[in-house]
């Protein structure tokens, strides 16, 4: 019989009481599926925690395997979800952004969602692009202005730091690590274990539109109901600003203070949020379906629903069949 050598890839999951169980969960169970895939790759986890004593965690004790000092020892570093806690996280784990401050330059690490707020404390986000959950990323934003953060994306890869979106996309990371450390076959036959795929698409796919956000201008919702009624329809600057008897200067200023965008963007997102629902419910052509949403011209259609969405509505109509 002929022995073969096992590749063994050391992963260590940092846990303090601010983390979601789920998210950590997550990434053990992914990493022991990936043992399970057929071949010479096996990873190797370690649960660490800033002395290496048990976690208390509201949900109960966690048992660890090591402190801090091992994880200059490991092939990546994975930081899971802190739920909505990533300020008190960072506050509550000066030993652990010190220790990211001083890791070796060739072990990834890799965050779950608000994980990443931990790793922008250390400073080794700065310049760099990543993401974070999208219901966070205003307050990120201004506490790490020197991240590239873009919400809109579900993974970033940046250097070696691995940054994903929701609690849920630790799976995405996950495969992520797993395909750069054992090859795209070993994380596509993992994907197909843990019946997703390798890359879900942008996490503008789940956030709601830009401009859906709640506020108290009575008038802009007023507005904003007329163009849902009517997006299909080419409505005026000036058509729009008799109907709350003001300037359209003033209707400009005051939707764009109310949604974050113009009332045209408006009227564009409307539109392609529609288009979206005849994609998953209709097996019309795109071009009838451009042309019910209020474009003539299929190409403008497809192309601003890429801008959107992160992918064409061909693509997107097809994700959303296997779905």
């Amino acid at each position: 019989m002929v022995n073969v050598t096992k590749r063994v890839h050391w992963v260590g999951v940092y846990v303090c009481r601010h983390h979601s169980l789920a998210s950590v969960g997550l990434v053990f169970d992914t990493f022991r599926m990936a043992n399970q895939v057929p071949g010479t790759h096996r990873f190797a986890l370690s649960r660490i925690s800033h002395d290496g004593q048990p976690v208390p965690h509201p949900d109960g004790a966690l048992m660890m395997d090591c402190d801090l000092s091992a994880m200059a020892g490991m092939d990546v570093v994975v930081i899971p979800s802190l739920w909505a806690h990533g300020d008190a996280a960072v506050a509550d784990n000066p030993s652990l952004i010190q220790a990211l401050r001083a890791l070796p330059p060739q072990v990834l690490v890799a965050t779950m969602c608000t994980g990443a707020y931990l790793l922008a404390a250390s400073g080794r986000l700065n310049e760099r692009q990543a993401t974070t959950h999208w219901m966070l990323a205003d307050g990120f934003h201004e506490r790490f202005p020197s991240v590239r953060l873009t919400p809109s994306e579900n993974l970033t890869h940046d250097g070696n730091f691995i940054c994903s979106g929701g609690s849920l996309a630790a799976v995405d990371a996950c495969l992520y690590v797993v395909q750069l450390l054992a090859g795209r076959d070993t994380a596509r036959e993992l994907a197909r274990m843990l019946v997703t795929d390798v890359q879900r698409g942008p996490q503008t796919l789940y956030a709601p539109p830009q401009g859906w956000r709640q506020h108290a201008d009575a008038d802009v919702r007023k507005l904003q109901a007329h163009i849902t009624e009517h997006h299909a329809q080419s409505l005026t600057l000036d058509e729009l600003a008799s109907q709350i008897h003001v300037s359209v200067r003033t209707l400009q200023r005051r939707f764009l203070a109310a949604t974050g965008m113009t009332p045209i963007q408006y009227q564009q997102t409307v539109r392609i949020e529609r288009g979206k629902d005849l994609l998953e419910a209709d097996k019309l052509p795109v071009q009838d379906i451009a042309a019910q949403v209020g474009y003539q011209d299929r190409v403008a259609f497809g192309r601003l629903f890429k801008k959107i969405t992160g992918m064409t509505p061909a693509a997107y109509r097809q994700r959303q069949r296997r779905v």
